[in-house]
């Protein structure tokens, strides 16, 4: 039972409709004022997570090789831009990159009230836990804005809507070293772990996974990486599921292999998961899910040949047709099956969306290994992820040298992570989502009946919001844009 995001569920509509009002525009004097309606905020900050959602598969998946618009063309305003980052033709005035936007810095907003307000909050074990949770989910925001738009605003405190005006983008290396506070400090803040009601709330080791994983994303393929990994995997008490579905499974969330995860309740409460439907295929009526689907996601052909036979991750994670129940017949288009659920209301699911498991940190852990210590360290740590997905070990013949193994883990991570939103980010950190690319649009048959650019660095950044620049002109737009 998600206890927690129920939780969520009543503090938000009963006790202060947080779900429409961000923590910032609510009076400093008329909410903080204990420990329990501190909590309410830090709630919020958890429910905020939600929004940036509904566009980030748009900026992950569908712009990296795993995914695409089911058709070449299309009438729909919606639909077009969903082209657009497929195609890396993405406009400034984007909507959905507004509202990613928006809504990112709006739960940012939430986390600096919070860490603004900890005076009243006397119980230093919950001070310290809420604070490390704000610090963490702040943390968790900016890294995504840094990795998707680069130079972005450092806001740590409230401020007004003139002093907003006067903002200027930091350097890149000012924001990570922003995201390295906020996460050095809430391992230190973070319980390991939590009572049962208060299951899916970050823990040390979430902090300590993430900011493994910052580091990595700036290249700092270091002892103190290697040593935040070893950890986890050492202390943590984290384990793979014996199934791959079984990560998945709605009847086994928050599972012996989840860090962090985003949570989602069904019920027409204001807290259900779209993804269902969206990822369902396109005009499939009820056959697939209540409420029909979008076609969103569309899996290439370059990932479902990437799956090797017999890996169980591919059916868990994918499907290539779907049942015509009234006349027995089988549709042939593919739909993302990885956060289909049974939904009364249309856009209502269940399923929550991991965004640290135990098999990353298997992965990265192999990724620092491998550069550290060369390829028959990371051997044992990629073949954990492999035979759990009923795939046949590799050996060193497979990996003999650093680069082969670096190609063994990037490939790994695709089928293991396909449509977790980890794709186009491992691209970056790689610094292969250039080359990748533009073998992929050349490769795939799909891209012969459209004209796609040659991608280059200056479009592997997302565009700052048209709506920013027209409030404050001074603000500089990325390169290529």
């Amino acid at each position: 039972m998600k206890k927690f995001i129920l939780l969520c569920a009543t503090i938000l509509l009963v006790s202060c409709n947080l779900n429409r009002q961000p923590i910032s525009e609510i009076g400093e004097g008329s909410f903080y004022t204990d420990a329990a309606e501190l909590n309410a905020a830090v709630v919020a900050c958890y429910n905020g997570l939600q929004a940036p959602m509904l566009q980030e598969w748009m900026f992950t998946e569908t712009r990296s090789d795993n995914a695409r618009f089911y058709t070449t063309s299309t009438s729909s305003v919606a639909n077009t831009a969903i082209l657009h980052y497929d195609q890396s033709s993405i406009e400034t005035t984007d909507d959905n990159i507004y509202q990613y936007w928006l809504a990112t810095y709006n739960n940012i907003a939430r986390c600096n009230s919070v860490l603004a307000h900890l005076d009243v909050v006397t119980d230093e074990a919950l001070h310290n836990q809420y604070e490390g949770e704000a610090r963490f989910i702040r943390a968790y925001h900016y890294f995504n804005l840094v990795r998707l738009f680069g130079p972005v605003f450092i806001i740590t405190e409230r401020i007004s809507a003139e002093q907003a005006k006067q903002c200027d983008r930091s350097a890149v290396d000012l924001v990570y070293q922003q995201i390295h506070d906020d996460l050095e400090q809430a391992a230190t803040l973070l319980p390991a772990t939590y009572a049962p009601t208060d299951k899916g709330r970050a823990t040390e080791w979430a902090a300590k996974g993430l900011l493994a994983k910052v580091r990595m994303t700036e290249g700092l393929y270091d002892e103190e990486t290697e040593a935040l990994l070893s950890d986890i995997i050492t202390h943590g008490g984290f384990d793979l599921q014996s199934t791959y579905a079984a990560v998945f499974d709605i009847a086994n969330e928050l599972n012996s292999e989840i860090l962090f995860t985003i949570r989602y309740t069904g019920g027409g409460i204001g807290l259900g998961s779209p993804f269902a439907n969206y990822f369902a295929p396109l005009q499939s009526g009820a056959y697939v899910i209540n409420g029909s689907g979008m076609g969103y996601n569309y899996p290439t052909d370059d990932l479902v040949s990437a799956y090797e036979a017999g890996d169980e991750r591919k059916d868990v994670s994918l499907a290539l047709n779907y049942l015509n129940t009234d006349n027995n017949t089988t549709v042939d288009r593919r739909w993302v099956r990885k956060y289909w659920c049974e939904v009364v209301l249309k856009n209502d699911g269940d399923v929550d969306w991991p965004i640290l498991r135990y098999a990353d940190i298997l992965l990265l852990y192999a990724e620092v290994l491998n550069e550290r210590q060369g390829p028959d360290h990371a051997l044992p740590y990629l073949n954990r992820v492999r035979e759990r997905a009923g795939l046949t070990p590799m050996s060193m013949d497979n990996c003999p040298n650093k680069h082969s193994m670096r190609m063994a883990i990037e490939k790994e991570r695709r089928v293991e992570f396909a449509f977790e939103n980890h794709r186009w980010f491992d691209l970056i950190r790689t610094d292969r989502a250039v080359e990748v690319m533009n073998n992929h649009w050349t490769t795939e048959t799909y891209y012969e009946a459209v004209s796609v650019p040659t991608l280059t660095k200056n479009l592997l950044l997302l565009p700052i919001p048209q709506r920013e620049i027209d409030i404050n002109p001074n603000i500089t737009q990325n390169i290529g844009y």
